[in-house]
């Protein structure tokens, strides 16, 4: 990967939504979870 390739702000951001989704997508059934326990 070259250095300008990555300084590119579109690259930063699909590399941050990648980095979002990989904790975010774990993370969402355990909230979901949360909120059906507090809910009921």
């Amino acid at each position: 990967m070259s250095e300008e390739n990555f300084k590119d702000s579109s690259s930063k951001r699909h590399l941050f939504i990648a980095i979002l989704a990989m904790f975010g997508a774990p993370l969402l059934p355990m909230l979901a979870g949360w909120f059906t326990v507090l809910a009921n």
